[in-house]
């Protein structure tokens, strides 16, 4: 049931669309003027559709989940200002309006609806706050009334997904327009070679990466990890339209949902986006863990499809490059140009965060802040990132530990609801879809790690449905008690499993002290002619580096790391003690000062300190041993999971058969 559905409009519907439609006719003469007939014609036509759909709540449902998903607001930017967001924001305030007015759609709102919306107005309650002693207050105002506006279109959304009772068909909007799209990229790249945009809507971006083997498609967005976010989410959401298609035999619902998983498959390859490559597999491996058993045993099916992805060009080897640059921490200049970056911005996002801890410099200074941080951070690039590329780093730096805490309730609010209703409803038909919800919310968020807080509302489509799934109220005692027993036990797996991670690598590591020095490139000769150019060494990237690789000893321990940005040699060496590793940078110096002179001879460049030598005391260990703690310590973390849940499975069997023996006993002593 979605409440009425006019078939034909009655005589005061007729009235309004002609006022509505006029009225934006006129609008779209004042914009675009008479020189632009199709966004006349088309105002005209959206404002009878507006009225139309604003009286079937379903319609304006998917109405506006396919523009969110679709960014067609995003994409109609780059022909003239039309407010197709607006437009979309005022067709569901309509139909929430109207919707209202019928007392059955009315009935389905419930505790969820506020509670959901009590979750928003916690976070939006921390960036207000934060948003007092900002150090831009115009910039944190700007942001705060953007995520005002996004947070009320979420509302609206999850009102009407409420209203309607029909979160499958939300679902089933979401995965056909980014199947869609990703469809578009498809074509784009085998047919076109890239060069055909299909209107924005496939855009190739201008972002670069090492290893890449196709064109990095965004979609309609202007970058391809952003639109890999929006397909994680719609990876598990088809996968349970496929379970559902496969259940109820729908031979051809099967065939349209298989091909819509091979798009998106199609649309992440096409990203070239090693954090999507990652999330996608993440948000899929929570989809299997939470749906029923039967769902389970797909997963062992899907290992070796899994295994034999990381073969393709492009995941495998990217993947592989991305490890070992981050763990083997290579010379900047040697590390892929976007790995370098986001490291940099998120060094200073975590700097500006240790000056203002609590509150942050609020919310929407990062980029304004970014000049007076990225010359003191450890890791240089000469074009500073203006947004912090980490989620949580860029909450923290804007609004602090109470902006994340805000963040924190509102996502982990409702996932709690998800985990009530799979505890609620272990065996409803719908737990496959209440699982993709929870698998896209998880991808959504570890993909952040990498990417900050743009196109939020494509993510509030998924949080929006949450309530519409939610578990009847009042939620019994037993559920609630249920889900604090299953939280604890994964509570305290996590801390276990993090102690035999942390126990592993201290017991596999050593102690080691580490020696750096920063040296420098200066002229040999007195100031003459050439000495600007030669005092310039940060001008030409090439120059340190290139330095670095001539001046390095291959026997010596020492490595040599160009600063191309600040001009800077750093010497380090790693030694059982302070004074070997002292004497190691020192012997490493003096042979770099005679094999310069040897390459460029005793008139041009000298080697000079800058600074005092720094000597620390550090762990050392191998990335084999990381790599191994990692795995005991998620091993340890499940095992000691599943040992607890059946520990508490068998003692529950254990009472409820010495209840039944109980009754028994009584009833044969009654007899």
């Amino acid at each position: 049931m979605t409440g009425p559905i006019r078939a034909t409009p009655q005589s005061g519907e007729l009235a309004a669309m002609a006022l509505v439609g006029g009225a934006a006719t006129v609008a779209a003469v004042v914009m675009f003027g008479s020189r632009s007939p199709l966004f006349v014609i088309a105002a005209l036509i959206g404002g009878v559709g507006l009225v139309y759909a604003a009286r079937r709540p379903l319609l304006a449902l998917v109405a506006m989940v396919a523009i969110e998903a679709s960014n067609l607001s995003g994409v109609l930017e780059q022909h003239g200002n039309v407010p197709v967001f607006q437009a979309s924001m005022a067709l569901g305030l309509l139909a929430v309006v109207l919707g209202l007015r019928d007392s059955e759609l009315r009935a389905r709102l419930n505790v969820w609806t506020v509670i959901c919306a009590g979750l928003l107005a916690v976070f939006l309650a921390t960036q207000m706050v934060a948003a007092i002693g900002s150090a831009d207050l115009a910039a944190s105002l700007s942001s705060v009334r953007r995520t005002a506006i996004d947070l009320l279109f979420l509302m609206l959304v999850l009102m009407l997904a409420q209203m309607t009772a029909r979160p499958w068909t939300v679902a089933i909007t979401i995965v056909t327009v980014l199947a869609l799209l990703s469809v578009l990229t498809v074509i784009d790249f085998v047919v076109f070679g890239g060069t055909n945009s299909f209107g924005g809507f496939s855009i190739v971006t201008t972002s670069s990466g090492e290893l890449v083997t196709t064109p990095r498609y965004g979609g309609p967005l202007p970058d391809s990890n952003f639109w890999g976010r929006h397909l994680i989410m719609g990876l598990p959401l088809a996968a349970a339209l496929l379970t559902r298609s496969l259940r109820a035999s729908d031979r051809r619902a099967v065939t349209l949902v298989a091909l819509s998983i091979l798009a998106l498959l199609a649309g992440i390859y096409l990203t070239q986006s090693r954090g999507t490559f990652l999330s996608a597999g993440i948000a899929m491996v929570v989809w299997f863990i939470a749906s029923e058993r039967s769902i389970r045993r797909w997963a062992l099916v899907a290992l070796p499809a899994v295994f034999a992805s990381s073969f393709v060009p492009g995941i495998g080897n990217r993947l592989q490059d991305m490890f070992q640059q981050i763990s083997q921490g290579d010379e900047s200049s040697h590390v892929d140009p976007s790995l370098l970056g986001r490291l940099a911005a998120q060094e200073q996002a975590a700097m500006m965060w240790s000056q203002r801890p609590y509150f942050g410099f609020g919310p929407g200074t990062f980029a304004g802040e970014v000049i007076n941080f990225a010359g003191r951070v450890s890791t240089a690039v000469r074009e500073p990132n203006l947004a912090a590329h980490n989620l949580y780093l860029s909450l923290l730096a804007e609004t602090g530990v109470f902006g994340l805490i805000g963040w924190t309730v509102m996502v982990a609010g409702f996932l709690a609801i998800i985990v009530l209703r799979i505890i609620a409803q272990p065996r409803s038909a719908d737990r496959v879809l209440v699982a993709a919800l929870a698998a896209a919310i998880v991808g959504w968020s570890v993909s952040s790690v990498g990417l900050h807080l743009s196109y939020f509302r494509t993510f509030a489509l998924v949080l929006a449905m949450v309530a519409a799934v939610a578990p009847q109220w009042p939620v019994s005692a037993e559920i609630v008690r249920r889900f604090l027993r299953n939280a604890g036990i994964w509570l305290v797996a996590t801390a276990l499993g993090g102690a035999f991670f942390w126990a592993y690598l201290t017991a596999n590591s050593t102690s080691v002290f580490r020696a750096s020095q920063h040296m420098t490139l200066v002229p040999a000769q007195p100031p003459d002619g050439w000495y600007a150019y030669a005092l310039d060494v940060r001008s030409r990237i090439e120059m340190l580096p290139t330095m670095g690789r001539v001046l390095r000893d291959g026997n010596s321990p020492v490595t040599i790391e160009a600063d191309a940005v600040r001009g800077l040699l750093t010497f380090t060496a790693e030694a059982d003690s302070a004074d070997q590793a002292r004497d190691e940078v020192q012997r490493a110096a003096a042979v770099a000062g005679t094999r310069l002179s040897e390459v460029n001879g005793y008139d041009q460049y000298l080697l000079q300190t800058v600074g005092s030598m720094q000597i620390t005391q550090t762990s050392d260990h191998t990335n084999t041993t990381v790599f191994v703690a990692v795995a005991v310590g998620i091993a340890g973390g499940l095992v000691t999971g599943m040992s607890l849940f059946a520990m508490i499975s068998g003692r529950r069997t254990d009472d409820q058969d010495s209840v039944t023996q109980s009754s028994t006993d009584d009833r044969v002593a009654a007899e």
